[in-house]
């Protein structure tokens, strides 16, 4: 089987898509499976220029035009990108959105099955209508693109079923699912924790306002309004919200406390080293840092928001807090030893069974071919107007 894995992400994108793709093509090709890989990184170059130009006349404008510069360049670029592998016996084609998964169905002739892994957090159009203030009249045709481009897909792979129930108004009625949740096989594992009075607390994450991270400095300024002073939080990641949040740190008297580790290409090495994992993101389906951290053995604690309720076991993980107070009363009996190695028991045998990654890539490859046996019979619907 000749798999291609079609993404709009570049490599370097600071996203768990791109680790999924990455963890993907490895694991396919572990299993035989031969794997083609197109990103946007794989445009031509003349097209590059001309949305180069483009970029330079829509993004200033700001609002939809930003959006339908992204929707236009994303599209035409995986479908050039795709292009030159029409003649390569790609069998099926396994999207990270749906703007490639359509690109690239378009680009290979119409004759290739597109199975597609659902990683947005709520629905694509919702959070493009968050994210740049869309007005209603604008949403309504988004709304109408998407579900014309959701037309032409009927294999699903959902990382959660709130991504599921979340977007499944934007699907066609007859489709085909797995929920597979994200999993890792991290190579090289060493867990050495040094036993120290000091707790360390780490966070990993895009350092933006949806992971939140203003939301875990300021538990550690209520910590220590408690005389609980014996902890370091480590923030891994890198984002537009760094240098606030570590000018919030400096002003809470937690300079010494709050490190800025900027993105690391194996986080989970220093998760690792760490006492306990704390995920306050506003909003995530199916976070790789969870996942990791239940890999290297440190207990996790998280907002019960998106998908995550999930991914914990009902009363061994999901914090219930809303604000800095409440959190801080729910995390101060973690400062005990015993009561963080029970977590991370209980957390171990529903991570076994929930993330196993060996049978996730036995169910997708199954998956694989019954959807490249089955005859694809797609009637797309037209754009309404």
């Amino acid at each position: 089987m000749n798999v291609l894995i079609a993404t709009f992400l570049v490599p370097t994108s600071p996203s768990g898509v791109v680790t999924y793709c990455r963890t993907l093509a490895k694991d396919l090709t572990r299993e035989g499976v031969q794997v083609t890989q197109v990103d946007a990184s794989h445009t031509p170059t003349v097209w590059k220029k001309v949305l180069g130009v483009l970029k330079r006349i829509m993004r200033p404008l700001g609002g939809a035009s930003w959006v339908v510069y992204d929707e236009f360049a994303y599209f035409t670029g995986l479908y050039l990108a795709t292009r030159k592998h029409r003649n390569a016996g790609i069998d099926l084609i396994h999207a990270q959105d749906v703007r490639s998964g359509v690109a690239a169905y378009l680009a290979l002739g119409r004759r290739t099955p597109i199975v597609l892994t659902c990683h947005f957090n709520d629905d694509p159009v919702k959070e493009l209508v968050l994210a740049y203030a869309l007005k209603p009249s604008f949403t309504r045709q988004l709304t109408a693109w998407y579900q014309y481009l959701f037309s032409y897909v009927k294999n699903y792979v959902f990382v959660s079923n709130y991504a599921y129930t979340q977007s499944r108004h934007l699907l066609p009625e007859d489709i085909t699912k797995r929920v597979l949740p994200n999993t890792v096989q991290l190579e090289g594992v060493s867990v050495s924790r040094t036993p120290s009075p000091t707790l360390t607390i780490t966070n990993v994450g895009h350092i933006d306002e949806r992971k939140n991270q203003k939301l875990l400095i300021e538990i550690g300024h209520e910590l220590r309004s408690r005389n609980l002073s014996n902890f370091n939080i480590w923030l891994i990641g890198d984002g537009p919200k760094r240098q606030e949040y570590e000018q919030l740190a400096e002003t809470l008297g937690l300079k010494e406390q709050v490190k800025f580790y900027g993105r690391h290409t194996a986080p989970w090495q220093l998760v690792a080293q760490s006492d306990l994992y704390i995920h306050t993101a506003l909003n995530d389906n199916c976070p790789y840092s969870i996942i990791e951290a239940f890999a290297v053995q440190t207990p996790v604690l998280a907002l019960p928001v998106g998908g995550i309720p999930e991914m914990l076991p009902e009363s061994n993980g999901p914090l219930r807090g809303t604000d800095a107070r409440s959190l801080a009363s729910e995390i101060a009996p973690y400062f005990e030893a015993d009561r963080r190695a029970s977590l991370a028991e209980a957390q171990a045998i529903h991570a076994d069974y929930k993330f196993n990654h060996r049978k996730s890539v036995n169910e997708l490859i199954t998956f694989y071919r019954q959807t490249a046996q089955e005859p694809l019979l797609v009637t797309a619907q037209a754009i309404p107007v």
